[in-house]
């Protein structure tokens, strides 16, 4: 990857209003200044890559200024279509790196960037100076994810990895979700059970439709799927007990097709739901509950471990939530749970 023009002593000092010479004496750790001056010195020269992460970190072991003055700094990359669920893991990872004064920040990659744009974005919001980097699920495209492991620095996907990408991940377990929500309705004695979601453009999607597909396969129930564009078709085509919604933006526009079409929940049709949160319109959806703020907290110790531990193998980390039993489902005579 071409690099920028590199920041020097005079770009420092311009930067900082000091003198060369004070910015000089300030990152060889001389007197003659303030801790005040010489930290805001070395903050600067850190953040824009004149002093690198492993620079910084040397002249806190040799004493030249506090350890605190270095705060690790960690970069999200997440994009808008996601920004929903990303704000739950936002917010824990903050809340988690909070506790060490260390710095995250966020930044939106929702277009599939050439190249040389690629190349510009990352230069423009300093990645290659950061001590960490964390993907988050639903980039544009999984070329924008693969240039992003490429990059050398310490990374954590917050997805579930392809074969063969070398790199810790931690992911809250969609799969775990939909065979919780499955076993619960197949226990209930519904055989007729109709599937809404995505099942191919995200990896996330493909695993919970297969682990889906699996669980109910393997209690002798026919696996039928649509979207949420075919929904009101195929609903009423099947005529299914049940819909298991696999994405959590799908449910709203399922439950209001259910309501415009009169069906009463869970009277006439049982309805369940993977969603980050309880939905204003149906608050006691029975769902299963995604650890997503749990994930950011496994995932920021993670990446501590990994800078401290670079060479160690990499690991895989599903973090299962808990179901949440609402008021959306409905008993069939024939189940074992009433």
């Amino acid at each position: 990857m071409k690099r920028r023009k590199p920041v020097t002593l005079v770009d420092l000092s311009k930067e900082l209003g000091l003198s060369v010479q004070t910015v000089s004496k300030a990152l060889r750790g001389m007197p003659g200044m303030s801790e005040e001056t010489r930290s805001a010195v070395i903050r600067a020269a850190y953040r824009c890559g004149y002093l690198y992460p492993q620079q910084a970190r040397e002249m806190a072991r040799q004493g030249i200024a506090p350890y605190p003055i270095f705060r690790l700094r960690f970069i999200l990359v997440q994009s808008r279509e996601s920004m929903n669920y990303n704000r739950l893991l936002l917010d824990g990872l903050k809340e988690r790196f909070s506790q060490y004064d260390h710095q995250l920040d966020s930044f939106v990659l929702d277009e599939d960037l050439s190249q040389k744009a690629f190349e510009e974005w990352v230069d423009e919001h300093h990645l290659l100076h950061a001590d960490g980097l964390f993907i988050a699920p639903r980039l544009i495209s999984g070329r924008m994810e693969s240039q992003l492991l490429a990059l050398p620095i310490a990374k954590v996907l917050i997805n579930y990895a392809k074969p063969l990408t070398q790199v810790d991940s931690v992911v809250w377990d969609v799969c775990e979700a939909v065979c919780q929500l499955a076993d619960a309705l197949i226990l209930c004695g519904h055989r007729r059970l109709l599937y809404v979601g995505d099942t191919h453009s995200q990896r996330g999607y493909v695993l919970r439709w297969q682990a889906y597909r699996d669980w109910v396969e393997g209690h002798g129930v026919e696996a039928q799927h649509t979207t949420v564009e075919s929904f009101d078709n195929d609903y009423e085509t099947y005529k299914p007990t049940a819909v298991i919604v696999g994405i959590d933006e799908d449910c709203g526009p399922v439950y209001h097709a259910l309501h415009r079409k009169g069906v009463a929940i869970p009277a006439g049709c049982s309805l369940l739901g993977l969603v980050n949160e309880g939905m204003p319109d149906l608050p006691g959806l029975t769902r299963s509950l995604l650890t997503i703020k749990e994930t950011a907290y496994r995932a920021a110790d993670r990446m501590l471990w990994r800078i401290a531990h670079p060479n160690e193998p990499v690991e895989h980390t599903r973090v299962a939530g808990k179901f949440f039993a609402g008021e959306t489902v409905r008993s069939l005579p024939g189940g074992t749970v009433q």
